[in-house]
């Protein structure tokens, strides 16, 4: 028997708990066998709203639970049904939508509801009719979904790029778990409901109690899925570089200033620039590049008189810096190339990196790879070393294309 201990339901009191029920919720017995095992805990059944059963705390006592199928599109049983199980020693519970009727008995001396399997059987017809239709069209909304989630990002020409700078991570990986676990469910489903169907016409009656601890886990991990499909909808680009967070940025001091061990263009070692001042600082982290950095960095000159409130120091130069660290080379290799080719008008470019000329390779030692390219007011240049990634995007005097020692000395790092 599996041991969990029931969460107190947020919307009501510590005398109330929701648990998700397990996974089939054609499997008749398995359910059956759970409701009673909360009984013997002290936790009795008083609704079920889909996927979880919603219980009062009560004196822990030996109850039988029976779930007898709807005949029909209904809410709830007929009165006069209800009155005549009641006499029976069998009390109405709820229904579990669109599915089955509760029924709960104290005396274990009452008789069963049921006393001929193959009679119980038949009232299946219903069921199993609409099994196979929500079945159908289970498989297709999975399927619909599963594109939907999985492959939109890769229609574009700069998928790892757009993955990095716009979306969710992990989207793929979960889209399948989640269809693979819906799948799953799909076909314990269908394996329940013949087997049941097959045991009932045969005249025997249904064994209980029966095991359903990995349905409840495999309930549990379709909720995971769907919870992090939801969250991802709210909340899918927190991590991705050109996405917000609750800070400017993370690792990073007020949003403006890197922290140590940040890589970036430092003008100052660049250009030998004298005064610098960060205005965008940001550092995010994701499954596919587990370190990013994006940072803005300015060279001041001095002042041309006296500066009055409002005034600022003349910009002399410009230094836009993102930095990836990739989990493999190989996907590094498919950034840089992504980067290389980058148009403004490619899904996801946005943000710190900027829609640019193609760039062309440029000879450095030290580097797996080194591009440069110029446009009317900015020069580019794009380095690769192992999983490493560094695009820059540069105003100012210095010929980036004779730098190459200098960005590889960064990566280096």
């Amino acid at each position: 028997m599996e041991e969990h201990n029931p969460s107190v339901d947020p919307l009501g009191s510590p005398n109330t708990c929701r648990e998700i029920r397990p996974a089939n919720v054609y499997d008749a017995a398995a359910n059956e066998t759970w409701l009673e095992d909360m009984a013997a805990k002290g936790w009795r059944l008083t609704g079920m709203t889909g996927w979880s059963g919603v219980f009062e705390k009560a004196e822990p006592t030996a109850c039988r639970y029976r779930m007898q199928p709807l005949p029909r599109k209904e809410k709830a049983p007929p009165e006069e049904m209800a009155e005549l199980y009641a006499s029976l020693g069998w009390e109405y519970v709820c229904t579990l939508p669109g599915v089955f009727h509760i029924w709960r008995c104290d005396d274990p001396d009452v008789p069963e509801l049921d006393t001929d399997p193959v009679v119980q059987g038949i009232g299946y017809r219903y069921l199993k009719r609409r099994m196979l239709w929500d079945g159908v069209l289970t498989l297709l909304l999975a399927a619909a979904l599963w594109a939907a989630w999985a492959l939109i990002p890769w229609i574009s020409e700069t998928p790892v790029l757009d993955t990095v700078t716009e979306w969710m991570p992990g989207r793929l990986l979960v889209g399948t778990i989640g269809a693979a676990l819906i799948l799953v469910l799909l076909f314990c489903e269908v394996c329940a409901m013949v087997r049941l169907l097959r045991t009932l016409g045969a005249g025997i009656p249904l064994k209980r109690p029966r095991p359903y601890r990995l349905q409840r886990w495999l309930a549990r991990g379709l909720l995971a899925c769907f919870v992090f499909v939801l969250a991802a909808s709210i909340l899918g680009d927190g991590r991705a570089i050109d996405g917000g967070s609750l800070s400017g940025g993370w690792d990073a001091k007020d949003g403006r200033v890197p922290r140590e061990g940040v890589v970036y263009v430092d003008l100052a070692d660049l250009e030998g620039a004298e005064t610098t001042d960060f205005w965008r600082c940001r550092t995010k982290v994701q499954e596919l590049c587990p370190r990013m950095y994006a940072t803005r960095q300015r060279s001041l000159g001095a002042a041309e008189g006296d500066l009055r409130p409002g005034d600022s120091l003349p910009v002399l130069s410009t230094a836009e810096t993102t930095y990836y660290r990739m989990l493999t080379e190989g996907l590094a290799a498919r950034l840089a190339e992504e980067l290389v080719l980058m148009r403004p008008s490619s899904f996801g470019s946005s943000g710190f990196v900027q829609g640019h000329p193609a760039l062309t390779p440029v000879e450095a030692e030290g580097l797996d790879g080194f591009w440069w390219g110029e446009s009317t007011y900015y020069q580019f240049a794009l380095a690769r070393l192992g999983r490493e990634v560094l695009f820059l995007q540069y105003e100012g005097e210095t010929d980036l294309r004779r730098q190459g020692d200098y960005f590889a000395a960064l990566l280096a790092k």
